[in-house]
């Protein structure tokens, strides 16, 4: 839910979250209720999708992104890796987390400090990747 504009269904969220539908269902009408998100229906599809009206939005969407976002889950996935000395991200994402306003970012820019075996790091980001449903561009320096 970091990007206010997509939209999810509930089976989506549920593989997401890795729970079951009717619970997440459950979850939605209780979030939908306290104003937190807003659904819609298209067919027998429920879309839901974050209420930027919401005077918790933004206070919320700053604490999601800072215990859940990329910086959380690539931190998470490069620290295991033998000559990782260090890991940053850069550009777009990283002025989103400074609280720099602008579009949704594309991507994550992360640069690797170090000599770590490459194919390791590129494992570790593809499965950052399909938690973060963004793509992470890798810039490695020594």
């Amino acid at each position: 839910m970091l990007d206010p504009l997509h939209e999810w269904t509930v089976t989506d969220l549920a593989e997401h979250v890795d729970e079951i539908p009717i619970t997440v269902s459950r979850e939605v009408a209780i979030a939908e209720e306290a104003g937190l998100v807003s659904t819609r229906r298209v067919g027998r599809l429920k879309l839901v999708t974050a209420n930027v009206e919401s005077p918790y939005h933004e206070p919320l969407s700053r604490l999601l992104l800072v215990a859940f976002g990329p910086r959380q889950i690539i931190a998470e996935a490069l620290t295991a890796i033998p000559g990782v000395v260090d890991a940053f991200i850069f550009g777009s994402w990283a002025e989103r987390y400074h609280g720099v306003r602008g579009p949704y970012p594309n991507d994550i820019d992360v640069l690797v400090i170090g000599g770590p075996d490459r194919n390791a790091v590129y494992d570790a980001v593809d499965a950052a990747e399909k938690k973060l449903g963004r793509s992470v561009q890798v810039t490695f320096r020594t």
